[in-house]
């Protein structure tokens, strides 16, 4: 049986419950944070405790554990559960507000729950080897995806048109058919031995994964840009592939009907998740 933690408590997770009236609930006034545990292995764990943090301050939330309290929460809910494989799921929601109302009160109490998932990341090893296929969809969500926040009803219906199409992944794209992200990952083309993804602003969440592959690149003296791509060059790119938590670097080997160079994952894409694995 899972363990969860929820404002103080350590509790069954069928039993670890909050209010109607709690305004991550009503509102999606709330922000979230995935760590993954591979081979009993946290990866990247401050980057995803320090956007945590971020996504907090932009979202004018204030909670009353610092980060090396989150930290020993994390720790001691990985130990509970024995998770050897699979994510840390931490959600922060503003609190309960009763009567409902748009304007938060300034004395909320945050709902802080925290619990782990078993993640099958060998399956995703082996998906990896053959590439996975991936569907486009236009870009509808909030215009702050900077933000890692639980308002995540526009990832919902991508995933979802990934799903029926029988896509790993939705690519999404705005409205001048420029590529911003997937429904839960970074978008990275190659071409001509160089690796390009969407810039870092208000439209695309700072991918932590994202953010250890530039390192990786730099180490290893890889050029890469940050610029916009359109559909076009997606289609046209030598590589694709996304960044994710859980992903790692999966290869993308064909969109909706067009197929990504030869069909099959790119050797600089294989050769970025190992050296991201053994990076973890």
């Amino acid at each position: 049986m899972t363990t969860c933690y929820i404002n103080g408590k350590y509790k069954p997770l069928s039993k670890s419950t909050v209010s109607v009236t709690d305004r991550g609930y009503q509102f999606s006034d709330g922000v979230y944070e995935v760590i993954a545990v591979f081979k009993n292995e946290f990866v990247d764990f401050k980057l995803h405790l320090n956007r945590l943090f971020v996504s907090l301050k932009k979202m004018d939330m204030k909670i009353n554990l610092n980060k090396n309290q989150i930290e020993s929460i994390i720790k001691k809910i990985k130990k509970i559960n024995q998770l050897e494989m699979g994510i840390v799921y931490i959600q922060i929601t503003r609190g309960d507000q009763n009567p409902r109302e748009h304007k938060y009160s300034n004395n909320l109490k945050p709902n802080i729950v925290i619990y782990s998932i078993i993640k099958n990341f060998e399956y995703l090893n082996k998906l990896a080897q053959k590439g996975v296929k991936t569907s486009l969809y236009p870009d509808v969500r909030w215009q702050r995806s900077d933000i890692k926040s639980i308002s995540l009803l526009g990832n919902v219906l991508a995933a979802n048109h990934a799903k029926k199409n029988k896509s790993h992944e939705a690519v999404l794209f705005d409205n001048k058919n420029m590529i911003t992200e997937g429904n839960s990952s970074s978008i990275w083309i190659i071409k001509k031995n160089k690796c390009i993804t969407h810039p870092l602003n208000f439209r695309i969440l700072k991918g932590c994964t994202r953010h250890k592959l530039i390192s990786i690149l730099k180490k290893n003296k890889f050029k890469f840009e940050e610029k916009k791509f359109s559909i076009t060059s997606l289609l046209n790119a030598d590589e694709a592939f996304m960044t994710s938590a859980t992903n790692f670097i999966m290869p993308i080997v064909k969109v909706d009907k067009y197929t990504i160079s030869n069909g099959k994952p790119g050797l600089n894409t294989l050769k970025f998740r190992n050296l991201f694995i053994n990076a973890i």
